[in-house]
């Protein structure tokens, strides 16, 4: 099961013992420190990794005093469809303003020679990894629910899938830039962030276009042709 950590909104993949309850789960915590446990009590959206295959759920916590929650699996309606429509726009718009933040601190800006920039840009690049890791996560386990009500949509999915791992490597090139010893040019920097930032931009339109209408109930999303080649 992966939470996002309650102190740092970090991802945290723990091995929970879950037993089957109807479409969902029950998981019990073995003690009130449980780390997970913790995690879902401030944040109750949880990704299930069962058989190789994530799932989103939402925890409940359990009546009675027990320590720890009914794992209720995603299930697409058009309530819930439209629901999900409405947070992708909002996660996606939260994720662009850290990008934006991000590239406020380059633009005309020196990197060589001062070291500042260096750990500033790095704070909002772990705050928006953070933050973009979460989001891929829960949407790898809403795509399971999606692709079930929505099975046309399986080719955009499975795009979308191969990009969250593709924009993770590029993320993690980046971090490693900025932690690198020495200074760094202010050109290549800037040039690996625009690289990363239009390949985001690409994913994200290519998301909005295709799964928004279904989510919506408004008709086809647009075609993998007339969106063009994968970012």
């Amino acid at each position: 099961m992966t939470t996002a950590d309650a102190g740092t909104g970090r991802p945290r993949l723990t091995h929970v013992d879950c037993r089957r309850s109807g479409s969902g789960y029950l998981a019990y915590a073995p003690d009130a420190d449980s780390p997970w446990y913790e995690d879902l009590l401030v944040s109750p959206q949880a990704t299930l990794d069962i058989d190789g295959v994530p799932h989103a759920a939402h925890a409940v916590p359990l009546e009675g005093g027990e320590r720890g929650f009914s794992l209720r699996l995603l299930e697409l309606d058009a309530a819930r469809g439209r629901a999900i429509a409405g947070q992708l726009l909002v996660h996606h718009a939260e994720l662009r303003e850290a990008l934006a933040a991000a590239r406020s601190e380059l633009d005309g800006v020196p990197v060589a020679g001062r070291s500042g920039l260096r750990r500033e840009l790095l704070g909002h690049c772990v705050t928006f990894c953070n933050g973009l890791r979460m989001h891929h996560l829960r949407e790898d386990g809403a795509f399971t629910a999606i692709e079930k009500a929505h099975p046309g949509l399986v080719p955009a999915l499975n795009r979308l899938r191969e990009e969250h791992e593709t924009v993770s490597r590029a993320l993690l090139d980046l971090d490693a830039l900025l932690q690198g010893e020495g200074e760094v040019e202010s050109t290549a920097l800037r040039e690996e962030f625009e690289r990363i930032a239009g390949g985001l931009e690409a994913h994200f339109a290519y998301e909005e276009a295709n799964l928004l209408p279904a989510l919506r109930g408004e008709g086809a999303a647009v075609s993998l042709s007339q969106l063009g080649n994968e970012p």
